[in-house]
């Protein structure tokens, strides 16, 4: 690949950085193993107070129609199991990378629940790839942003204002206005993080997948298609966005064309997707 990718300078020119999710790194780490114990996994999630609070209230609530009260981290994990488990910690860890939390926040978040769900949906329908890696693909794909607004969200307001108004393209804007684009930056933290390559590749190629070589660089340039769906049904739906736009043609998306997807399977993913995503939303503010 030969795009510029010295994350180190980027590292260092972006400020005070987010926390690593030790506890989501440690879970993604145990849920890999084929001989996986309880204990452990309730162990690594009573690590993190926060995570254990939520893990139980979710366990408590009425989407799982417990007919008794779950108190310990072992029956709350087998209560929502380890899909749920995994996806609670990642998107932990992705709020708690905001310093603060408006609107521009709160699109960025729906943003990421939404291409995880939609990316979850069309790994597991359209291609070979592992549909938890791409969910966690959906969700951080765009945590460079995060950093940005971290660093300066009047000028992060800025750079938004000028790409609605239809004045400039993102990633231009943003290297105008912070020298890196948001993939890069996105990238950068995540290698910084030690999130496995293809992810940090991923990133890094969302925007810009078609210049990979499909065969060499496979389980990244999927990636990238499947993200690319996803943004489409985020789009449609106006998701992380000032409003919706169902006018979106995603027979011409660029994933849509890579994958090779048939439009009546894309079609019926985009008309399931949207009461996944908010059930998932709804759940993980409950």
């Amino acid at each position: 690949m030969g795009t510029f990718r010295d994350f180190d300078s980027i590292i260092k020119n972006m400020g005070e950085l987010p926390p690593s999710p030790i506890v989501a790194t440690k879970l993604l780490e145990l849920l890999r193993d084929p001989n996986l114990h309880l204990k452990a996994l309730a162990n690594a999630v009573s690590l993190d107070p926060v995570i254990s609070a939520r893990l139980l209230r979710m366990a408590n609530s009425a989407f799982y129609e417990q007919q008794k009260q779950v108190n310990s981290v072992d029956r709350a994990i087998i209560v929502i199991g380890e899909d749920a488990l995994k996806n609670l910690a990642m998107e932990y860890s992705l709020r708690n990378a905001h310093k603060t939390y408006g609107v521009l926040e709160r699109r960025l978040w729906e943003m990421s629940i939404g291409c995880a769900v939609g990316c979850r949906m069309i790994a597991d329908r359209l291609t070979k790839i592992d549909k938890s890696e791409a969910y966690l693909t959906g969700l951080q794909h765009h945590i460079g942003k995060v950093l940005m607004v971290n660093r300066n969200k009047d000028l992060y307001k800025e750079v938004v204002q000028i790409v609605e108004a239809g004045k400039g393209e993102l990633r231009d804007v943003e290297k105008g206005l912070f020298a890196y684009s948001h993939e890069l930056i996105g990238a950068a933290l995540l290698d910084y993080w030690n999130y496995p390559e293809s992810i940090v590749n991923a990133t890094l190629h969302h925007h810009d997948f078609e210049t990979l070589d499909p065969e060499e660089e496979y389980e990244v340039y999927t990636l990238c298609a499947i993200l690319s769906i996803a943004t489409g049904f985020c789009r449609f739906y106006g998701i992380g966005r000032s409003q919706p736009d169902e006018g979106i043609d995603l027979t011409a998306n660029k994933g849509v064309l890579a994958l090779e997807a048939n439009m009546l399977v894309v079609d019926e993913l985009l008309d399931k997707f949207y009461p996944l995503f908010v059930k998932e939303r709804n759940l993980f503010l409950s």
